[in-house]
């Protein structure tokens, strides 16, 4: 049954890039239909299904084409019922990419059970998140100003949806990785969160680990120095704001991945970030 499920999908997701592409070898780059290809990702995503692969349709499309696909399907999910709840950055600083977080019944606490088959592929990062407690609507010019308007940091895990085919192919080329990822929202899906700290708590030596049914699968590399305040600003600045967005008190940004990309499995996930706590959930 899972066989036929995935074969089915896998030809709707063959017709539709054959669909994507007349439609884009149809027009140059200035007159693709942004609003109709976020229509194409907020429906498969609706139905369940792989998700188009803008990069795997057309490689020449330009980055704000890709973020005006973003924009668009992000205002279907709203339009939707769903709600803001923050922001993400992923790649920070070296190529950086943003995307946004969704609130309400998306974000989670406490020790969840998560279903593989809700997800089209479930993937978890371990993460630190920051909590705004000022609203930000103008540009920041300075880590001091940033600093002003976060509150809390947390550990978060995300739980992310890159329901792309063949994922585990599409990620061993970086640009195909990047670009797809900015059109689909940077697989935006879930996060669990956990207990709030003061802001003034030290992240620079943090350990942060992951582990899956006991056995260690990833950690942070404490040797390649990270500046979280310095990312933040970034994802504010370059990403939250030049998108049309703004942040009010309760959104929080979580910055980028510590233990790598995981692709869940069935079993129990245990994440530990220190004096910041651990985070725990079930796959099945």
């Amino acid at each position: 049954m899972r066989k036929t499920k995935h074969h089915i999908r896998r030809l709707f997701t063959l017709s539709l890039y054959a669909l994507c592409t007349l439609s884009f070898n149809s027009a140059t780059a200035g007159e693709v239909d942004s609003a109709y290809f976020a229509k194409l990702i907020f429906e498969a995503n609706n139905r369940g299904d792989f998700l188009p692969d803008i990069y795997r349709v057309n490689p020449h499309i330009g980055e704000p084409t890709l973020y005006a696909i973003q924009k668009y399907y992000v205002e279907a999910r709203l339009a939707a019922g769903d709600v803001i709840g923050g922001f993400k950055g992923g790649f920070v600083p070296k190529a950086p990419v943003g995307g946004v977080l969704f609130g309400g019944d998306k974000v989670l606490t406490g020790e969840p059970v998560l279903n593989l088959k809700d997800f089209g592929l479930l993937v978890v990062e371990a993460e630190i998140g920051f909590r705004f407690c000022k609203a930000v609507a103008a540009p920041l010019d300075s880590i001091e100003r940033l600093k002003q308007h976060v509150c809390e940091v947390m550990p978060v895990v995300e739980i992310a949806d890159g329901a792309l085919a063949d994922f585990a192919t599409v990620k061993q080329n970086f640009t195909h990785l990047r670009n797809s990822l900015i059109a689909i929202n940077v697989a935006s899906s879930h996060t669990l969160v956990g207990e709030a700290h003061p802001v003034e708590t030290a992240l620079d030596g943090l350990p942060v680990s992951m582990r899956h049914n006991g056995a260690a699968i990833g950690e942070r590399d404490l040797a390649q120095k990270i500046d979280f305040w310095q990312n933040l600003l970034w994802i504010v600045n370059s990403y939250v704001l030049k998108q049309g967005y703004s942040l009010a008190p309760g959104h929080f940004i979580i910055a980028g991945n510590l233990t790598g990309i995981h692709p869940a499995k069935p079993g129990s996930y245990h994440a530990d970030f220190g004096s910041l706590g651990s985070l725990h959930f079930q796959v099945q």
